[in-house]
């Protein structure tokens, strides 16, 4: 009786540790099936900064970052809840991705010459490979037609439309068999992708002949705002959905009601998927919020805000709205702490004496050319005014030895590099041309840019105040 009760229990443990192992596996099945990630690889060459973001979303809020090592290598994995396009951002260019969970892709390409050099292998290698010869078949339709300024009767536009559709539909007949394996969602998305320059061509050339009276089958490819779409990120739908807008704009032609409000409605009532309605919302406030300068959530914006569904849009417009209220006329300029060309650290107090007049520009190191128009601007203006005193920040916090090598002797302009990275960037959130006009520490004008029609007559009014 020992002995089978032994036997009993060591069959009973047996089962057990088999129950178990049966048990563990089901477990790291279903981990594996449910992975969220993708696995990211390969190599960047003539690189401008040391990362490459991966988002699901084009203001990169929901994003992963990978560094590249000293061979200019990256490996990593980032989130993928679901298969789809991501955006690749490698300053200063981005191109769009296909990603699935648990897959992988390498990537190798040369920034200078960024659409034509990008090559992909790897599990996706293939999805992503087609994807981007369409996107470069879509390109050479779009130049096309610009080119020609859509200098075309209708008939002869849409059979030149029709000749590009087929050579773009033989891309994917070339690899038929390749094509056929691949997901359901996939060839959605490659649809959607190959279709969307169509549609921007034929709705610009609509806007481009606002007066021709179009049959209502020239515009039945609209349906597809009104539907469900494969991918909120194909790049040729923004275009298509902006020239749709602006079309219907220019139809109302209603005085008196504000036209942000009035493409608010539009974008609600014209377009049915719910992530692209919030891109083109973001759009829109974003737009609004940077050629006025709002400073306060203000009617408008509130109309916006109620319409996203995606809060991370809402704060991020809400921070751009709060750098602009920093950069009022009247307030004090932001303090902050600089670097000298001699490694000095001194403060804005130091910087901005009272009782001077100061023109403050930005500098990038990432924009050489951007740098040279500039100081040129500069020169002229330090010949019109010579009283007036020039302050040139640097951007790029943590590469001081390389601004300092590139520092032009100039006697007349105050070079100085930013110590903090998150405080300049609320102070120059729009361009590397936005300028300042200083009287003492006092913002008495922020423009966007220093190139704009009028600055010149603000300037001249500033300096005889």
């Amino acid at each position: 009786m020992k002995h089978n009760f032994q036997l009993r229990l060591l069959s009973l443990s047996k089962y057990n540790f088999q129950l178990i192992l049966l048990l563990a596996f089901l477990v790291i099945s279903c981990q594996v099936k449910n992975v969220e990630t993708a696995k990211i690889r390969g190599k960047i060459v003539n690189p401008r900064t040391d990362e490459v973001v991966i988002s699901r979303d084009f203001l990169l809020l929901r994003s992963d970052t990978i560094k590249l090592n000293g061979q200019n290598e990256l490996s990593g994995t980032v989130k993928v809840p679901v298969e789809g396009l991501y955006i690749i951002f490698i300053f200063p260019e981005f191109q769009t991705i296909y990603l699935k969970p648990g897959d992988s892709l390498a990537i190798h390409l040369n920034v200078d010459e960024f659409d034509e050099s990008i090559s992909f292998s790897g599990s996706l290698g293939f999805e992503n490979n087609l994807l981007l010869d369409m996107f470069l078949a879509n390109e050479r339709e779009n130049n096309y037609f610009y080119d020609h300024r859509f200098q075309f009767d209708v008939a002869s536009f849409n059979k030149k439309l029709d000749s590009f559709e087929t050579e773009k539909n033989s891309l994917i007949e070339n690899f038929k068999d390749e094509y056929s394996q691949t997901s359901i969602k996939y060839k959605q998305i490659l649809t959607l992708f190959k279709n969307s320059a169509y549609y921007n061509l034929k709705e610009h050339y609509a806007l481009k002949n606002m007066n021709v009276k179009f049959s209502d089958d020239y515009f039945s490819y609209r349906s597809v705002l009104q539907k469900q779409l494969a991918d909120p990120n194909v790049i040729y739908m923004n275009s298509f959905a902006d020239s749709f807008l602006e079309y219907k704009m220019k139809k109302k032609c209603e005085k008196g009601r504000n036209p942000f409000l009035e493409l608010s409605y539009l974008i609600d009532n014209e377009i049915f998927d719910a992530e692209f309605k919030d891109n083109m919302f973001v759009k829109y406030c974003l737009r609004y919020i940077n050629r006025f300068r709002i400073s306060e959530q203000d009617t408008v914006v509130k109309d916006f805000y109620h319409k996203m569904k995606d809060v991370s849009y809402q704060s991020f417009c809400d921070e751009i709205i709060a750098n602009n209220r920093l950069m009022r006329v009247g307030n004090l300029f932001p303090k902050g702490e600089y670097l000298t060309p001699q490694k000095h650290q001194i403060s804005s107090d130091s910087l901005f004496k009272s009782g001077t007049k100061y023109l403050v520009v930005f500098w990038d190191l990432r924009f050489r050319k951007n740098f040279v128009s500039n100081l040129k601007k500069l020169k002229k203006y330090q010949e019109q005014y010579p009283e007036l005193q020039f302050v040139l920040i640097n951007t790029n916090t943590g590469q001081f030895d390389e601004w300092q090598l590139q520092v032009p002797d100039e006697q007349n302009i105050r070079f100085v590099q930013a110590v903090d990275g998150q405080q300049i960037q609320k102070i120059r959130p729009y361009s590397l041309a936005q300028i300042y006009l200083l009287d003492g520490q006092t913002i008495k004008a922020s423009k966007i840019n220093m190139y704009a029609p009028g600055f010149e007559q603000e300037l001249q009014q500033f300096i005889e105040e």
